[in-house]
């Protein structure tokens, strides 16, 4: 048990330790020293170019000497060296956390390409900081390597590239991906992220405003200059989509049908954007225009002789709650 505890404490010793001065835990230990240091620097008072000296030399040691730790002990997951990929990583956190806000997507995107450069370094600039000419073999396969890199970072780049496009035109959420070779959706996205939703419903509450209990002449000239009205909606409804990007892909029309008792009006918000269907799609919310007969007030005796004139029928305006989506472009409607 003894000597079972000497030898834990003899690797410990050994790994913290090391029998010579030239070992990637000297150079450790000197990013923790810089890294104390730097808070003594604050404390103290000093101006910020000496703390800034302090700070980059500790970020310094920590990208040699983490990237030294992990080549000198062999930590190579599946065989993989990541060596000069945590090395990378800690440059371009120290590189984009000099400037203020959020840089996450750029470091990312040139995180592979330092990360070959830092293997790349040694082949081409000796120990005495002469450079040097590797050998064709070396260069074969940093050039494989740099492909690999260049690689990586367009597909980082292509990916902060779709969550751009996602967030400015929160519509293509709602699209079909089924057919795409580079783009997986995860969960599922209702339509109510589409811009057309709002668009419709306020189409629809400017037709209620318009028509709801108005007389019923005046909905029947209303429907025959129905282009003249859609022109004074879609100025109306302009405003709800004035702060997004996909204001331009939204059209906004309407058909009217007739029906036995009244008037059916579709309104519809045509998609003119990219969409996985050649021939688009387009929302619609159908509403019911219907004549109402006001109530006939009773007349007493006297007044039997005596004809009055007939209610004027008044409009009531319903619209469907429901607003589904539709392929291809709007049909003309007959009858």
């Amino acid at each position: 048990m003894i000597q079972l505890l000497k030898d834990l404490w003899d690797r410990i010793t050994g790994f913290l330790f090391p029998q010579q001065y030239f070992a990637w835990q000297s150079v450790i230990y000197l990013a923790l020293f810089s890294w104390a240091m730097s808070w003594v620097a604050r404390f103290s008072g000093t101006t910020a170019f000496t703390q800034w000296v302090i700070i980059t030399g500790s970020w310094i040691f920590w990208v040699i000497g983490l990237g030294w730790a992990l080549e000198a002990n062999q930590i190579r997951p599946f065989g993989i060296p990541i060596a000069p990929w945590v090395s990378g990583a800690l440059v371009c956190s120290y590189l984009f956390a000099l400037f203020p806000g959020d840089h996450l997507s750029a470091a990312l995107v040139i995180w592979p390409l330092v990360s070959v450069g830092l293997v790349a370094l040694p082949a081409f600039i000796s120990w005495d900081f002469k450079p040097k000419l590797p050998f064709p073999l070396v260069r074969q396969q940093l050039i494989l390597l740099l492909l690999l890199a260049l690689l990586f970072s367009s597909w980082f780049q292509f990916y902060f590239r779709l969550q751009t496009w996602f967030q400015d035109y929160p519509t293509l959420l709602s699209d079909d991906f089924g057919r795409s070779g580079f783009v997986l959706k995860i969960a599922e996205v209702s339509e109510g992220r589409s811009g057309g939703i709002p668009l419709l419903t306020a189409a629809e509450q400017q037709v209620k405003d318009q028509l709801d209990n108005t007389p019923w002449p005046w909905v029947e000239r209303w429907l025959l200059n129905l282009d003249g009205q859609m022109v004074k909606i879609r100025n109306e409804t302009r405003s709800v989509l004035l702060d997004s990007s996909e204001a331009a892909f939204w059209e906004l029309t309407a058909q009217p049908r007739s029906l036995e008792n009244g008037y059916a009006l579709k309104l519809m918000a045509v998609w003119t954007g990219p969409a996985s269907n050649p021939e688009g799609y387009f929302l619609e919310k159908t509403c019911l225009i219907r004549p109402r007969i006001p109530p006939v007030r009773s007349t007493s005796a006297r007044e039997e002789n005596i004809q009055e004139p007939t209610p004027t029928a008044m409009a009531q305006v319903s619209c469907e709650l429901e607003t589904p989506k539709r392929l291809g472009q709007p049909a003309p409607l007959t009858g």
